[in-house]
């Protein structure tokens, strides 16, 4: 009976020859005969039905005709019918052949005003930016702004993660609401407690080798003794990511780790590196999809960066996929997952995957130059080559109308 499928279930044993036989004997629910909303006067029956996602037909199940009670009271709390209740007023009891929700709307809350109090780090414009709740305006004839209370706490949320973002990792922030004497306007106050905003003590590196700590530092742009700052962490990150991935290091693993004292108001920043192999570019595979594909592997290889036997360069592989991208002879609907994509992975058999005593050539600095202490060649050893998968879709090509017959030229 815990599926809500039925109304009662129930069992009998009896003796058969070799053992007890079990009898379960089931009180199905009945298929739903009708749906019914009372109470509603905003929003139409059908428009309320279709959000439930209950249909006639359909078996009445207990645990459906509670979600689709919640389904109708979400529908309304978005819409600012903030204080809509929604229950089952039949479809309950196991004699019932329909369904039926009372929906008492209540009035309609708009936003009056959106104000932020004991911030002093950052301004209030500022802050507004990072919300969604907005107050209400007429714009061609039609208020907006309406409360939403799932909006609001997401809104807690946006705005408590910009100050972790900011280094104000024990920032605390809350949200009072005041709703005027005809309950159809709400006041939105944001209160928040910034705490302290934590510096960088030091920064340090674990798992490199290829590179020491002084040339990884030299690139990063948050320092020792500087505010913590995430956006700032995440360009160094990249930065660092290029840097191996740049040198054949295509499967280097740069990891960030701000660690924690007892003390608020510091932290120790440590880059986790697992540097991994480094790899040359190996057979490159042209995978071309379409209902009569035509275009020939040549174009696709012509408009990429690298060619076998290539130190691989991230930065290559991500110029070649946008080349593909804006070549416009490809699809590019990111929205429906279709796009030039330039896959990089290791190869299918250890045979073809070693370039024995290949010099690699200089290791650069971020600035382009080789580091200190650097011979012109870092000496011949072996390098894996990687596959590379580049997948397109061919475009759709418009076709031109049939000539239409021209009628001959009358001669005089």
């Amino acid at each position: 009976s815990g599926s809500g499928l039925f109304h009662d279930v129930r069992t009998y044993t009896k003796e058969v020859e070799g053992g007890v036989g079990i009898i379960i004997e089931v009180f199905e629910r009945p298929n739903i005969a009708y749906i019914k909303i009372v109470g509603n006067e905003a929003y139409a029956d059908e428009h309320l039905v279709k959000q439930c996602g209950l249909k006639v037909g359909d078996a009445l199940n207990a645990y459906s005709l509670k979600s689709a009670a919640n389904a109708i009271q979400d529908f309304y709390h978005t819409k600012g019918y903030r204080r809509t209740l929604v229950t089952v007023i039949e479809g309950d009891p196991p004699d019932d052949v329909g369904v039926a929700f009372s929906v008492p709307e209540g009035p309609k809350e708009r936003i009056w005003d959106v104000d932020f109090i004991g911030n002093e780090v950052v301004g209030k414009g500022r802050l507004k930016t990072q919300i969604k709740s907005k107050p209400a305006m007429l714009k061609y004839g039609l208020f907006r702004g309406s409360v939403d209370p799932k909006q609001i706490e997401e809104d807690v949320q946006r705005v408590t993660a910009y100050y972790r973002q900011l280094g104000y990792f024990h920032a605390r922030v809350d949200r009072e609401l005041k709703v005027s004497d005809d309950g159809q306007w709400t006041s939105i106050t944001f209160v928040i407690d910034e705490g302290p905003r934590y510096n960088v003590r030091s920064v340090r590196f674990l798992g490199n080798e290829r590179y020491s700590d002084e040339e990884l530092a030299e690139m990063l742009t948050m320092k020792n003794g500087e505010p913590f700052h995430m956006a700032r962490m995440n360009e160094d990150l990249r930065e660092l990511r290029d840097l191996y991935g740049s040198q054949g290091f295509i499967f280097a693993d740069v990891q960030a780790d701000p660690r924690f004292f007892e003390e608020p108001g510091e932290l120790d920043l440590v880059y986790n590196i697992s540097e991994g192999e480094q790899y040359r570019v190996g057979e490159i595979r042209v995978h071309i999809d379409g209902a009569n594909p035509h275009t020939r592997r040549s174009v696709v290889l012509n408009r990429l960066s690298f060619v076998p036997g290539d130190v691989i360069d991230s930065r290559e592989i991500r110029d070649s996929e946008r080349r593909l991208k804006f070549s416009q002879l490809f699809r590019n609907d990111p929205q429906r997952g279709i796009a030039p994509r330039i896959v990089v992975r290791p190869p299918d058999d250890e045979q073809t995957s070693q370039i024995a005593n290949t010099p690699l050539g200089p290791r650069r600095s971020a600035a382009g130059g080789t580091y200190r202490g650097q011979s012109p060649d870092d000496g011949a050893h072996q390098v894996r080559r990687a596959v590379i998968d580049v997948y397109v879709q061919e475009a759709e090509l418009e076709r031109l109308p049939p000539l239409e017959e021209s009628s001959p030229e009358r001669t005089h």
